[in-house]
């Protein structure tokens, strides 16, 4: 393999645990494998499953599904890979074709493009990885980190391990919408696990043509497609700014929250009244801390009290090399629902402050945007006024803070006064000696960086600090410790 043409290696190299073989329909396919994403020691047995029934269709082996006549219509072959994980249902799939489409002659052979989705991008790199690591040219194969069916509609054929954690009303969205974006013929395989299958087969027999299903000990496979005469999509999921609004059914929760009376530091004085510093905030499907803020969280709610951010923030001079037109930069990495984000812009309680909220699941970072320019500011009917005065907040996936510094700076064109680091602990990896590498490179001068994390894993990042940081203070709060620093 020749590492100068496959995309992502340094990522692979920091977040890789193992190697994995699989053997399919005669190729070793070899797929890299993290502790921070599913799956982590082996092929999942869904997946496997899923691809066993789909070389069974290749073979005409299915009872009562045989190829149906779009796999003599190409080229292109679109395939959709949702949820893609590390990529084993895209990759297979995709080598699978093209030698089906060589065996049977069929012209067109080198036009499979394959489309791999997931809300993680650690997901989508490793996706993209293993992709090219098995010979799929990078024009048949990309991966996008989006939500399920995002993208271009009209596909020949969609799979996915779709992950049961996604939340009902998200699943039975993916059943209604997948079978109205196929191509005529197309086809979607699905494996599910056993303890929703019932849910499935009554959603499909709603919404669509179910032609196949067999269970297996913990999952089970369906393969559908349109009803006769079924209206077709004529657009896959749009992600942008008002993403929760046209697809409110990921909203899972709607509560009010109060970060300073769980930190217990209502005493301090903020740049608001404390009163005016609670809020209320949508949380989603797919996203953590959806019933209650984290610890880190709280504990970062905490410090920021306790130091009086709001007034060094104040003091602080604008940024000079800033292409923006404002203020400040602030800088929100691994965000969860946006507690922290929506906190802060409350208690700041300044209308020239840019956002730019970064992590690895979209679909957190989707929230966090959403909460920012809903419920900043005050309640949601007067915000049309503070969001013409404020800019829409930046969400830029985000799965290593320091190989993906050069994006977060736009290759040095903005820094930040402000970054709060909550990161996601991957086993296996010591990233702490890098992130403070990165948040070197992203901090200005005089900037405020808020670290929390569990308390050994903040030990051991404060014993890494990087010298261009003195320690202003923490706060340790039950089993959790925030860590205040200024770059100097």
């Amino acid at each position: 393999m020749n590492e100068e043409i496959v995309p992502h290696l340094p990522f692979i190299k920091a977040y890789s645990n193992r190697e994995a073989r699989f053997d399919f329909r005669g190729h070793s396919y070899h797929f890299s494998l993290s502790h921070g994403l599913f799956s982590s020691a082996d092929i999942d047995s869904g997946s496997r499953f899923l691809l066993k029934i789909f070389s069974n269709f290749l073979d005409d082996n299915l009872t009562g599904l045989k190829n149906p006549a779009f796999l003599s219509r190409v080229p292109p072959f679109t395939l959709l890979d949702a949820g893609s994980g590390i990529g084993v249902l895209g990759v297979c799939a995709a080598g699978a074709l093209s030698d089906f489409f060589i065996q049977k002659n069929i012209s067109g052979a080198g036009f499979i493009k394959c489309r791999a989705q997931d809300r993680d991008e650690l997901a989508t790199i490793f996706s993209a990885y293993n992709a090219a690591k098995n010979g799929i040219s990078p024009g048949n194969y990309e991966a996008y980190t989006e939500p399920l069916l995002s993208g271009p509609p009209r596909w020949n054929l969609i799979l996915s391990n779709i992950p049961a954690k996604a939340g009902l009303p998200v699943l039975e969205d993916f059943i209604c919408r997948s079978a109205r974006l196929l191509k005529k013929d197309g086809l979607v395989f699905l494996v599910v696990v056993n303890t929703l299958k019932d849910f499935f087969r009554e959603k499909i027999a709603k919404e669509a043509a179910l032609y196949f299903e067999e269970t297996g000990k913990e999952h089970t496979v369906f393969v559908y497609g349109q009803h006769e005469g079924t209206h077709t999509e004529n657009t896959g999921t749009i992600f942008d700014e008002h993403f929760l609004n046209t697809y409110p059914f990921y909203i899972r929760t709607s509560n009010n929250y109060d970060l300073e009376g769980a930190a217990g530091q209502g005493h301090f004085q903020a740049a608001r009244p404390p009163e005016d510093t609670s809020f209320r905030l949508d949380t989603v499907y797919g996203a953590p801390d959806f019933d209650s803020p984290g610890r880190d969280i709280i504990t970062a709610v905490k410090l920021a009290l306790k130091i009086n951010l709001a007034e060094k923030l104040k003091a602080a001079p604008n940024i000079v090399r800033n292409a923006a037109s404002c203020d400040k930069n602030l800088l929100i990495h691994d965000t969860g629902q946006g507690h922290f984000a929506l906190w802060l812009a409350n208690y700041l309680a300044e209308k020239n402050q840019h956002f730019v909220l970064s992590g690895r699941n979209v679909l957190a970072l989707a929230a966090s945007r959403h909460n920012l320019m809903v419920f900043s500011g005050g309640v949601p009917e007067e915000n049309m006024t503070i969001l013409a005065q404020r800019q829409v907040p930046e969400i830029i996936p985000c799965a290593d803070i320091y190989l993906d510094s050069e994006r977060l700076t736009e290759s040095g064109k903005r820094f930040f006064h402000f970054i709060a680091y909550f990161p996601e602990t991957v086993p296996g990896t010591n990233n702490h000696k890098t992130a403070w590498e990165g948040l070197a490179k992203l901090a200005e001068d005089g900037a405020i960086v808020i670290a929390a994390m569990n308390s050994t894993d903040a030990e051991h990042f404060d014993k890494k600090k990087h010298p261009a940081f003195t320690r202003m203070g923490d706060v340790k709060q039950k089993g959790f410790r925030a860590i205040a620093y200024l770059k100097k």
